[in-house]
């Protein structure tokens, strides 16, 4: 084992998670599904064999700089909302975050009904744990219309997840999109129809592509200014369109950078190469000020939270 693989602030702040990485301490999963305990004290039932569930259960985090931000923006009693919620481990963040004697909502919004299955059963756990929490858990796609749209399965789906996308008619007609076993019919809404009187404190987009058309869809909530902060994940280099329209609305836009101790939000156009195993997020926010703030301490918060 090359003991440099194990120098990341996943294994330094988690002492056992590196033991078990030194010592290969991992049995080798024979089911299916499998729980793993995360950091902050919330169980999350995973596929020990798929992606995301490889990186919880060898890392204990999945995105661990996206994980502190939400942590750091969200506060206890105000309603979040996670667009793309997968399995729903960035909706646990945020339901650990905001739960608090005078409740706290989380809205997750997944697409595919299969993945939403299995984010129902770790929601209905999760209740039973956070009382006072509302739950809200929608099998829908996220977009600007409201109807029915084409959700694409890549061939790599079986082992990632995460990467089923919304088709639009540009990209059907770019990628060629013939066979029918590659797509699924799926029902959508757009958030200025679901949340027309309410303020979301963190809005989290994580749709493979489809963060323009999710953005085009809550053209109130951001006119009103009701969305305090949105963080998304980019696959352009900034300007983009998904920037250039969430500043168009007066945010400011900020990526963030993993830092060994804390994450760090910087200008968006700072020159820090990609990878290919870290997605590059960003920050739009009303209250500059108060996000500096919040990011200014040193650590990393969620990995000593308990509930």
């Amino acid at each position: 084992m090359n003991v440099a693989g194990i120098f990341k602030p996943e294994y330094f702040y988690q002492p056992k998670k590196a033991l078990q990485r030194l010592l290969y301490f991992q049995a080798r999963p024979n089911t299916e599904f499998v729980d793993q305990r995360l950091p902050w004290g919330m169980n999350i039932r995973i596929r020990p064999l798929e992606e995301h569930g490889k990186i919880i259960s060898t890392l204990g985090v999945i995105d661990l700089a996206v994980t502190e931000t939400l942590w750091r923006l969200a506060e206890p009693g105000e309603l979040v909302v996670d667009v793309g919620a997968n399995i729903g481990y960035m909706s646990a963040v945020l339901a650990a975050r905001v739960s608090s004697t005078d409740g706290g909502s989380v809205w997750s919004f997944e697409a595919h009904p299969e993945i939403f299955t299995e984010l129902k059963y770790n929601v209905d756990n999760w209740q039973k744990q956070l009382k006072n929490i509302n739950f809200h858990i929608k099998n829908l796609a996220v977009s600007n219309t409201h109807g029915q749209i084409e959700l694409r399965i890549p061939e790599s789906f079986a082992s990632n997840r995460g990467l089923a996308s919304v088709v639009t008619q540009e990209k059907y007609l770019s990628e060629n999109i013939t066979n029918e076993s590659q797509s699924l019919t799926i029902e959508s809404c757009y958030l200025d129809e679901i949340f027309r009187n309410q303020n979301i404190g963190v809005l989290k987009i994580d749709v493979e592509g489809h963060e323009l058309q999710v953005l085009k869809g809550a053209v109130k909530l951001l006119t009103d200014r009701r969305i305090r902060d949105c963080v998304f994940e980019e696959h352009l280099d900034y300007p983009t369109p998904v920037t250039n329209l969430l500043e168009s609305f007066g945010y400011q836009v900020l990526r963030i950078k993993r830092g060994f101790n804390r994450p760090i939000v910087l200008e968006p156009n700072s020159q820090i190469s990609r990878t290919s195993w870290q997605p590059t997020s960003f920050i739009a926010t009303q209250n500059s000020e108060r996000l500096i703030k919040l990011f200014a301490k040193p650590g990393w918060q969620i990995l000593k939270a308990k509930l």
